[in-house]
């Protein structure tokens, strides 16, 4: 494993970074990640990594200023320039601190891993370079398994068309009439709260080996086991079968493993592919046992969150957040029946968190709070992996959010009414609608409601009328405005409703005050 600092002032980029790293398998530990380029030099200095990305726009120091500092230190350090910015100033100073890329935002995942594959051959050349013959020998010794596994897990990963791979694979077994018939991609997560076994997965390899060993190739990718099978029956389901009902109960964990038939060797990265993301998805909904690839493989890409966005926003502004998991709970349920793929899954659950922590930034809590409640709630989502802690992650929303405003409801119901009421008295002459006040505030229009005649002491359509009447009242006195004139500069549409409304609560129509004021005045 090669050691690799990610340095950018936007967590999204480094997520996503740190995805295209594992989702390509890629011999990286992330040893740190910097939010600007005085963090990325310092851990730089602390864990003296193989590789560092650096963005250039980083706060304290830019991304060159950090690479310069670097290379003036560690010369063998390979070190990337990612950016948004393509000017040749730039690149012209990213060639001065010697960086192995310039990589223009945003980057495709294949072209970061093929970019990051080479500086890992350059990296394994240099050192091999720099070694005795005698030492270069034994390198090339050690790392054979490794460059064996990295081959066989390119060969997997390639979705195109590989005359070669029979070839290859017969290599890696040794064996020249091997030919694949069957790929399985399996996982576990531990039954009962009790942490895995520290070295469990060479353990289950090397007991895969010595089981499988004559009529399979074995590998591990990142928790992962993947076993190709030069034949496939029903006694060999039932044997892998026995197989991962065996280490359940040796090793207290439960195994989701995807199965698909391999129809031709030169497409056989389809087939893994396939074969991952029927483990994938068993994995994150928790199903267990040999699940075969079928026409569900793929399933669905979009999942429309407006109608569970307001359904949720409806329940806290009620203050149910009871009711708002119970939706959540269906909203989950439904996902799972129809089979959607758990990237998709998470990207709604984002969608709909965002949304939820927006609107209460809104009013109830401030735009700190919001941000640091949204970064808490991505850390969190980051470390789940089945739906079980997802759904426990958004309750915890839920339920932080609702404190936020159970806490200090009285005052915020309060507060809220004394903005309404000066929006109001500023505001009148606009088209003003209850829902629109309730849904600013983040009320519903009953508790809205009652909480205005509380603090108000009068209901929200009497005093909204009674502005706008005493401001018509002061027009009219002026003399200088006709009665449409008026009805519509203090927010009345039509002119006939205003003079009857007016009349009702001054006992004397606008006109009459209107041409009593003109008597007045001359």
């Amino acid at each position: 494993m090669y050691k690799m600092i990610i340095a950018d002032d936007e967590p999204a980029v480094r997520q996503y970074l740190r995805y295209i790293v594992k989702q390509h398998n890629l011999p990286f530990f992330i040893c740190g990640e910097a939010e600007d380029g005085e963090q990325a030099v310092h851990m730089t200095d602390l864990y003296k990594p193989e590789f560092v990305i650096l963005d250039i726009n980083m706060p304290f120091i830019n991304g060159l200023d950090a690479a310069k500092m670097i290379r003036e230190k560690y010369r063998d350090t390979v070190i990337y320039i990612l950016t948004a910015y393509s000017h040749f100033d730039y690149a012209h100073q990213a060639v001065q601190a010697q960086v192995a890329s310039y990589l223009l935002k945003p980057i495709k995942p294949a072209e970061l891993a093929e970019t990051l594959k080479k500086g890992i051959a350059n990296v394994l050349s240099q050192r091999m370079a720099a070694q005795r013959i005698q030492r270069m020998e034994w390198q090339i010794a050690k790392d054979r398994p490794v460059v064996t596994k990295q081959r066989l897990f390119e060969l997997l990963k390639s979705d195109s068309d590989n005359p070669n791979a029979l070839r290859l694979l017969q290599g890696i077994a040794k064996k020249e009439k091997f030919c694949p018939a069957a790929v399985i991609s399996a996982s576990y997560w531990p039954t009962a709260k009790i942490p895995v076994r520290d070295g469990l997965e060479k353990r289950l390899k090397r007991e895969s080996d010595v089981r499988f060993g004559e009529c399979a190739i074995v590998t591990s990718f990142s928790q992962e086991i993947v076993i190709i099978f030069d034949h496939w029956d029903y006694n060999l389901r039932c044997e892998l079968q026995s197989q991962l009902e065996e280490w359940e109960r040796t090793y207290n964990i439960t195994f989701c493993a995807g199965i698909s038939l391999v129809v031709s060797p030169s497409q056989i990265g389809r087939d893994y592919r396939n074969a991952t993301k029927k483990r994938e998805v068993g994995l994150f909904w928790q199903q267990q046992g040999l699940l075969v690839v079928d026409n569900t493989v793929d399933g669905r890409t979009e999942i429309d969150c407006e109608a569970i966005q307001k359904q949720l926003r409806d329940c806290l502004m009620e203050r149910q957040a009871g009711q708002a998991k119970a939706i959540l709970r269906q909203f989950l349920a439904e996902a799972m029946h129809k089979v959607c793929q758990p990237e998709y899954i998470y990207a709604a659950i984002i969608k709909i968190a965002n949304n939820l922590v927006t609107k209460y930034a809104e009013y109830i809590i401030s735009a700190e709070e919001a941000k640091q409640t949204r970064q808490n709630f991505i850390s969190q989502l980051n470390q789940t992996s089945s739906i079980g802690e997802l759904e426990q992650c958004l309750y915890d929303l839920i339920d932080k959010l609702e404190s936020n405003t159970c806490s200090s409801e009285q005052n915020q119901a309060e507060q809220s009414v004394k903005w309404a009421i000066e929006y109001i008295n500023n505001n009148y002459h606009k088209d003003l609608t209850l829902e629109q006040f309730a849904d600013k505030l983040f009320m519903s229009t009953g508790y809205f409601c009652r909480s205005f005649k509380k603090y108000a002491g009068e209901g929200y359509a009497a005093y909204l009328t009674n502005v706008r009447l005493k401001k018509a009242k002061e027009r009219l006195m002026s003399g200088k405005y006709t009665v449409a004139e008026v009805a519509r500069m203090v927010g009345f549409r039509d002119a006939s409703y205003f003079s009857s409304v007016f009349k009702k609560h001054y006992n004397q129509s606008p006109s009459n005050l209107a041409a009593a004021a003109t008597r007045q005045s001359s």
